[in-house]
Parts: structure tokens; sequence; C-alpha cells
């Protein structure tokens, strides 16, 4: 995260501001009159001296600059790394300043209406049945000074996790950190294998070893910023409502209890915050659900030229396929994989996807969208079919 800042082109914010509402607001202001969202580091959070808060470090540029991948073969840069091998080595955390609440740290309310103070950018890290670690992104509530309540939908590896392992004990260990290498955000945001461990995918992704810290806890890359550590409870209690990333308030749930056990943080700490259906979340989603499906596709034999998530649609609900090989085939295949995706759009197109949708014949596919459990309309699928030949004009 360090080394990312180097090249990022920040803009400083070093008035007084407040991490309840004033930052989000300072942002959402800013991209309302501007337009864009550039990176901000604010230099001087209420209640949290010493600390400066980044907000929208993930950019996609500054993302494959970090990974060392180059823009325009990224997918298949990144596609060959998570095929290869990764080194995973351990050392002394860099995160040794120990504070005594979750109150002295620059956590956001993000939105009016949320239930208060969330953390949205922290990575957690769980050990898995077969002894693998597992990351992943889960909001977590502020619940007081030494307490988190953590949402994990049912979906996730980290539910599963959880649920499996307060069956065979009272709680489960549970490592949350902010900053280090951006390898392992995009690791915590892709839907990876079952068995493959996250770490092991973060330092095959980045391209070269990854550091973890000596712990007894769940471990967290040495280069980390701020460190908590606790435990899952059996326990839960009220969270939300919450600002999801869709542009919404998502109804409050009955979430597990962390008991924060420990907390650290590194010298002169940055946090690098997160809000949610903004630039850094959507790149994040938009980026692991294009390599994964480009993965899975080339490895059944397509040709894929590229793969975009749009992050209109949010980086995750539309999906353009540009292949010199159009056909249903390779729509079924992309359908099944993403499950999630609402529409697919299979093409030879470049600048001009409209326009060829609009001369080409089109063949399509439907099929149920389902969403927590019950059908939501339909998932739509096009193939857009250049084998008609046309007379073109010349000018």
């Amino acid at each position: 995260m360090r080394e990312a800042l180097t090249y990022a082109r920040v803009m400083m914010v070093d008035r007084p501001i407040d991490p309840v509402l004033g930052v989000t607001s300072f942002v959402s202001d800013w991209i309302n009159r501007h337009g864009f969202y550039p990176t901000f580091q604010f230099n001087d959070i209420l209640g949290c001296p010493g600390f400066r808060l980044v907000m929208n470090l993930l950019k996609r540029e500054i993302l494959l600059r970090s990974l060392d991948v180059p823009a325009k073969a990224s997918l298949a840069t990144l596609t060959q790394r998570l095929s290869g091998t990764g080194v995973v080595m351990r050392s002394p955390s860099l995160a040794v300043n120990l504070r005594a609440s979750l109150d002295t740290l620059p956590l956001l309310h993000h939105q009016p209406r949320d239930k208060g103070r969330y953390l949205t950018s922290f990575i957690g890290c769980l050990e898995s049945e077969d002894g693998t670690w597992n990351l992943g992104f889960y909001r977590a509530y502020v619940a007081g000074p030494r307490k988190l309540v953590i949402f994990m939908d049912a979906r996730t590896d980290g539910h599963r996790i959880v649920n499996d392992g307060l069956k065979r004990a009272s709680a489960v260990p549970i490592t949350l950190f902010n900053g280090g290498p951006l390898a392992c955000y995009l690791a915590a945001a892709a839907k990876l294998p079952v068995d493959l461990d996250s770490f092991e995918a973060a330092a095959r992704l980045g391209g070269h070893a990854l550091d973890l810290d000596r712990t007894n806890y769940p471990p967290a890359p040495t280069e980390s910023e701020i460190v908590i550590r606790g435990v899952v409870t059996s326990r839960r209690e009220t969270e939300a409502p919450f600002g999801e990333f869709k542009g919404y308030y998502c109804a409050p749930t009955l979430s597990p209890v962390i008991e924060v056990e420990q907390i650290k943080v590194r010298d002169e700490p940055s946090c690098l915050g997160l809000f949610c259906g903004k630039e850094s979340g959507l790149t994040l989603m938009s980026l692991q659900n294009e390599m994964l499906l480009f993965a899975h596709l080339t490895s059944l034999g397509f040709v894929v030229d590229s793969i975009t998530y749009p992050l209109t649609a949010k980086g995750e609900f539309l999906s353009l396929i540009r292949t010199p090989q159009p056909s249903v085939d390779l729509l079924d295949a992309a359908m099944a994989f993403d499950q999630r995706c609402k529409m697919f759009v299979v093409s030879e197109a470049g600048e001009n996807l409209l326009g060829e949708l609009a001369i080409f014949p089109l063949h399509s596919r439907l099929a149920p969208h389902i969403r927590h459990g019950r059908r939501e309309g339909e998932r739509v699928g096009i193939v857009c079919d250049r084998s008609v030949a046309y007379d073109w004009v010349e000018y």
C-alpha cells in the first residue's frame, strides 16, 4: 500500500474532518461537483491523532501497477500467474503499537442512515477446515470499544467456516487487517477455489513472495497498517441498516459478535478506506470477475480477447466478452460459470459494440435470476453473429 501511494496521484486534505459522515460527504460533494473521484489522503481525522486516511487508492491503473501487470494483457497475465505457484514466508509484523480501543481508529460512518461506524476495507482472515487461510471482505459494525458485529453473506466461505467452527468450539479466531500488499485485496475479493490458500493466491497474483506475521491468531501481512485480532462468538446482535454497494440500504441482520482481543498499528499509520458503491470497491469486484471468467473460458479452449464488467453496472451484473469467435457455446459456458451476472454480451466488437448489436443477427439465451433463494426476473445472454456478409460503404 505504501509503495502504491508513491506513484498514485494523491490529493491532500489537511483540514480537520470528522470520520462520522464528514469524509464521505466531502467525497460525495467532490464527485458531484467535478465528475470524478481522485485518490484522497485526509491528514487530520478528528479523534484519531497520528492517522492518515486514504480513500480511493484501489483504482485499476494503481492496482495493476502495484501487481506489475501490463494493462493491455492484464487478464492473460493474472490468469497465468494464478495457475502458477506462490511463495509465502513468515517475518515479524511492522504493526507493533498497541491500541486500547476501536474508537482510536479512523473508522467511518458512511451514510446518514447507517447504524453507525463500519469496517468496510478490512480483510478478514479465517482458517479453513483443511488448514489453509481464507480471505474475504465482510462489513463489521463497531458496536463498542472492543466489539464488532460482522455480517457474512450465507454464500461466502467465511460464513461456512464460522458456522462449522462454532459447532466444534465456543469461538472462532479471526484477524482483520487493513493495508499491506494490494495483491491481498484482489485475492480477498475473488471467489477462489475452496482448496486454494488465499495468501498463496495473493503471492501468485503479486508475482513475488508474500511475508506474513508470526502469531497464534490467523496471520496478516507483515506490512499491514492496522491489525485487529479476536474471536467470532456464537452470540448474535443486530447490525445494519447499511448503505450497500448497489446504492440502497440493506435491512438489519442478526449477526455474530466479534470480541476484539488485540489492536496493533504501524508507526505513522495510514488507514485504507473504502466507500461502498464507489470506484475502489467496484474496481475490485470488476477485476476479479474479469480475471476468473477469463481463466475459466480460456481453460475450456475458447479464444478471448477481453472481458469487461463495467463499473456503471456495479462491476458485477453486465459482462462484455470480446472474442474473434463468438458462439452460443461460449455464452453458455460464461452464464453457467457466473451465476450472479444478469447480462452477457458476446461479440467481436471493439469500440462500437452498440453499432455491432444494431447491424448483425443476435442469438439469445434466458435463464432464471435467483437472488437470496428467490427468482427475480431473468438472466439474459446475447451473441452477436458476424457471419452475415455486407457490402460496406467506403465513406
